[in-house]
């Protein structure tokens, strides 16, 4: 205060008055080491930002699947690093491609927007996004890949699931069993892993996604060993966590395999239970979708990068901070 009664040479008491004021209208910010600062009537950023970056997520993924949330971190990080501003928009179950989805997107005023395994039945809201001027990444599965103009980055799950069919040729495992999701890019994921099956000598026993058809292709059955296929967290997690005796009387008998990648399953790393894992790697899958975006020579629309998945075998599932036991750092 001195400081400035000496510069506009006025008394230390209005300057004391001014402060006073100014404090009780909250425009005054006191910092450590007897500095202020005017906040102002208006908000500002303190550092510019390049864009504004939509990561629609769907909310039971969050909860369910250590891969997604590792993703969100990871893509998070990275951009805000360069500059952007990472806004994460969870939707519940089919709202994704209701048509009120894409009014809800459009009220965070993005600029672009990284979506991860779009629903097919959502391509009308990237089609309405991108005739706003809002441009898209997506990271699709190689099985099923929407045309849409977008920079996409393909997930290629293929060569980890002939790793996986020759696991189990060598564990002399014969009989494949898959409880039917109802989610659509599972199912067409599961279409063509049968294919690639059947030309292992593997048989496709498909079931539905209850404990009693589960049962009933597991338990009551006399053949040799079998293996039991999850192609989506949902379906695992329902199955696995709701009823954890009978997951562990098939597991004490038969292999367990996530196909998609790993489900947080308290019961199985409890019991150290084996089991057959697909993933992919999400810090590489960050990287390069961040350099990808940031790279001024490549601008334009189409497919970037593959990403490939990779096949382990593990005594418990890994957690959000276990990726490392599977090498993917590198």
């Amino acid at each position: 205060m001195r400081e400035i009664a000496e510069y506009f040479s006025v008394p230390l008491r209005t300057v004391a008055l001014v402060y006073e004021s100014l404090d009780m209208e909250g425009m005054l910010h006191r910092i450590r080491g007897s500095q202020t600062m005017l906040t102002g009537r208006k908000h500002s950023t303190r550092k510019p930002i390049n864009a504004i970056i939509g990561l629609p997520i769907w909310l039971q993924a969050m909860i369910t699947s250590p891969f997604e949330c590792n993703l969100q971190i990871e893509l998070e990080e990275r951009l805000r690093a360069r500059g952007f501003v990472a806004d994460s928009i969870f939707y519940r179950s089919r709202e994704d491609f209701d048509p009120d989805f894409t009014e809800r997107l459009l009220r965070h005023n993005l600029d672009l927007v990284i979506w991860q395994s779009p629903h097919p039945l959502a391509s009308h809201v990237l089609l309405s996004l991108r005739e706003r001027g809002i441009r898209l990444i997506l990271l699709q599965p190689t099985e099923n890949t929407l045309s849409l103009p977008s920079r996409t980055h393909l997930l290629d799950w293929q060569p980890a699931y002939k790793a996986l069919a020759q696991h189990w040729k060598k564990l002399e495992i014969q009989r494949i069993v898959i409880p039917l999701p109802e989610n659509l890019i599972a199912r067409r994921a599961i279409r063509k892993f049968k294919i690639l099956i059947a030309d292992a000598g593997l048989e496709y026993v498909p079931t539905e996604a209850t404990p009693e058809d589960l049962s009933s292709a597991l338990m009551d059955t006399q053949n040799s060993p079998s293996a039991l296929a999850f192609f989506d967290f949902q379906t695992a997690d329902n199955l696995c966590n709701g009823y954890p005796d009978l997951i562990e009387q098939i597991a004490a008998q038969h292999r367990l395999a996530f196909c998609r990648g790993p489900v947080r399953v308290p019961r199985l790393n409890t019991l150290r239970t084996a089991i057959d894992l697909v993933q992919l790697n999400p810090v590489e899958l960050a990287e390069k979708i961040v350099d990808d975006l940031c790279d001024p020579n490549r601008t334009h629309e189409g497919i970037r990068d593959t990403v490939t998945a990779s096949f382990h075998t593990m005594q418990s599932m890994p957690g959000l901070n276990d990726f490392d036991r599977l090498s993917l750092y590198g």
